[in-house]
């Protein structure tokens, strides 16, 4: 009988892995997505940078600016990364632009290896419920 409760408890213990499971598979989407359409343009005007924010604000460098795609249409935004200056080569596509291709693959690299210590997190978790099932079993 007191095995029940702590049962239900290991399961409750595993919503947040599949929550945080299931927003990392949307962040891994949503970098596989930019690297399949985005395109490397050339930066036609920049409007101003942001270099830092404050320590621990959250803020990281970008600059407003303007790009070309090399079929002629425009876009601007922001340009998350370090400085960019008129000319320059960065990666964009409709409603993103980074410095480069890279860190986008860098990018999902990290959220893909997080995702899957998340699974591994959660396999565990379902392996020690069944051992501790089994356990119990045995017990009675």
């Amino acid at each position: 009988m007191s095995g029940e409760p702590r049962n239900a408890w290991m399961l409750l213990a595993a919503i947040p892995f599949v929550f945080l499971l299931w927003v990392t598979g949307g962040a891994v989407a949503e970098r596989v997505r930019e690297l399949n359409t985005g395109e490397d343009v050339t930066v036609t005007d920049v409007s101003g940078c942001v270099e830092d924010g404050p320590p621990m604000s959250g803020r990281f460098p970008y600059c407003s600016a303007s790009w070309r795609f090399d079929d002629g249409r425009t876009g601007h935004g922001r340009i998350d990364g370090e400085k960019v200056a008129k000319g320059d080569r960065i990666f964009a596509g409709d409603g993103f632009a980074y410095l480069s291709r890279s860190n986008r693959v860098l990018s999902l690299v990290m959220v893909a290896l997080a995702g899957l210590v998340l699974l591994g997190m959660l396999i565990g978790l379902g392996v020690l419920y069944r051992m501790d099932r089994a356990r119990r079993r045995r017990g009675k």
